[in-house]
């Protein structure tokens, strides 16, 4: 994949990182802020070198499961970096995958009727169930294992049965890792703790679902080695250097406003970007706002001429380069929330949610998400769209968060209605959907800047799913982190309009 930094209006052809743009950008050798953190999570630096060995033991494993049952679907159950590095392989080896029939799918999202979806469409007898979690304790895919273990213990016969087709990924005496074992799941997969989640795509957590679906990613791999090496091994050219000090430059010019242009091949990228730079730089008030969107949309944007946006071009998805761009990108994070003075690492407003949630819960979830709404806005906590064009100014970005079923057809019109308003505001639009939104972009929406105006919009289905050993169900915990969020948006001063 090509990517390239630019000040606004300036897409460059696709051709190289190393192109007439990193030679043209004005550099930043010696940054203002000398600040270097000092963190133990930066296992991921190594991650390349270590994947050749995890991915022998998965290969070790996906065969000793092979003799067993044929494994022909697979889902993940994952929020955050457990699921969107996942994506960006799927994307990468979809034909792959579709040659040898095996289907995998990745399920982030609590809205009943998705996840109902899923598990009415699931071939259990064939199937793999992968929960993916770094804590080992985040609330959406443990309540969805239990959810999924019961169905197929129903489906199968027995526990027994069903602990045959489960796989953990997490590290080491975590909730989740503590339940796989005592249930006896077939594989529990202890990730290294010095990798947080958004920088762990190249471990396990992105690459255990492709090589247990019969995949050998090991040109993704030897891509990653190369750039380790010149990011850890060379002190001149570094392309993350290059990459991070370009974008300094236009964020010391006011250019906080950072449109991530994608084609269909480089969607799933964008999206792991997005939470690579919101939750390593979206706080303590400042950051880099990512804003993904489709080309075509990023391009009308930037015709503009806004002075507050720099950008980026994302085409050409290849498993032989795409490695190296992934690490290429987290060394140029990290350097950024260097100059920054943030910890790339942490996500306090994140965990702010995930209390705000767990109140709700002891709360009431009874009122529907419009009935909540209606409430806010009948006391003057959140604004009607007639008053939006009092919110939205010319350092505004606008955010669509969608709190519905989930599917194509919903995406597209989404997409549809964010290019509507770009046309009426003259802002750039993204959108978001709720609740994997909160493990990506919620933390900048959250600790960064406060120039967002947050549209939400909200559809409930009767849909509904008990959640096996807990006193609530599946649209309880929708509703109580649909209520968490806005609650710690609001006590943010964040701009939330109801649409």
């Amino acid at each position: 994949m090509t990517a390239h930094v630019s000040a606004a209006g300036q897409f460059l052809p696709h051709t190289s990182v190393h192109s007439a743009l990193l030679k043209q950008m004005p550099q930043v050798s010696q940054p203002p802020y000398g600040f270097a953190a000092q963190s133990p999570m930066t296992g991921w630096k190594h991650s390349a070198t270590n994947a050749p060995l995890l991915i022998n033991n998965l290969q070790r494993l996906q065969e000793e499961i092979a003799q067993e049952f044929p494994v022909r679907d697979i889902v993940v159950l994952g929020m955050g970096g457990s699921a969107l590095g996942v994506r960006i392989f799927l994307d990468l080896y979809k034909q792959e995958l579709k040659n040898l029939g095996v289907r995998v799918r990745v399920v982030d999202t609590t809205e009943p009727s998705s996840v109902r979806a899923i598990l009415n469409d699931f071939d259990a007898a064939a199937g793999l169930v992968i929960v993916s979690s770094k804590s080992g304790g985040t609330i959406e895919p443990l309540c969805l294992s239990q959810i999924f273990f019961k169905y197929m213990s129903l489906t199968l016969g027995s526990d027994l049965a069903a602990a045959a087709h489960f796989i953990s990924i997490s590290d080491e005496n975590t909730v989740l890792s503590k339940r796989a074992d005592v249930q006896g799941w077939r594989g529990i997969i202890n990730t290294p703790p010095n990798v947080g989640g958004r920088f762990s795509v190249l471990t396990a957590f992105g690459l255990a679902p492709l090589v247990l679906a019969g995949i050998d990613p090991k040109v993704v791999v030897e891509s990653a080695q190369d750039m380790q090496f010149l990011c850890l091994d060379t002190e001149t050219a570094c392309p993350a250097t290059q990459l991070a000090d370009s974008i300094f430059q236009n964020l010391r010019d006011g250019r906080d406003k950072f449109i991530i242009g994608y084609d269909e091949q480089s969607e799933s990228f964008a999206r792991w970007l997005e939470q690579l730079v919101a939750e390593s730089l979206g706080k303590q008030g400042k950051g880099l706002i990512p804003l993904p969107m489709p080309m075509e949309r990023a391009n009308r944007i930037l015709a503009l001429g806004h002075p507050d946006i720099q950008n980026i071009a994302l085409a050409g998805l290849r498993p032989d380069v795409v490695g190296g761009d992934l690490l290429r990108w987290m060394f140029a994070i990290e350097k950024l929330a260097t100059y920054l003075h943030l910890d790339p690492f942490d996500q306090p407003n994140v965990e702010a949610v995930k209390q705000s949630t767990r109140s709700s819960m002891n709360g009431c979830t009874e009122k529907s998400l419009n009935d909540y709404l209606e409430q806010l806005l009948n006391a003057n906590r959140i604004a009607s769209i007639d008053h939006m064009p009092n919110l939205v100014g010319p350092q505004s970005f606008i955010v669509l968060i969608a709190w519905t079923p989930e599917g194509d057809q919903a995406r597209s019109s989404l997409e549809a209605l964010a290019a509507d308003f770009e046309v009426h505001y003259k802002r750039p639009v993204v959108v978001a959907e709720g609740p994997h939104y909160l493990h990506a972009s919620g933390q900048l929406y959250k600790g960064g800047p406060n120039s967002g105006v947050f549209v939400t919009i909200t559809q409930e289905t009767t849909s509904d799913i008990t959640i096996p050993e807990t006193n609530y169900s599946l649209r309880q915990l929708y509703r109580a982190t649909f209520n968490g969020d806005i609650e710690v948006m609001l006590s943010l001063g964040r701009k939330i309009v109801k649409l």
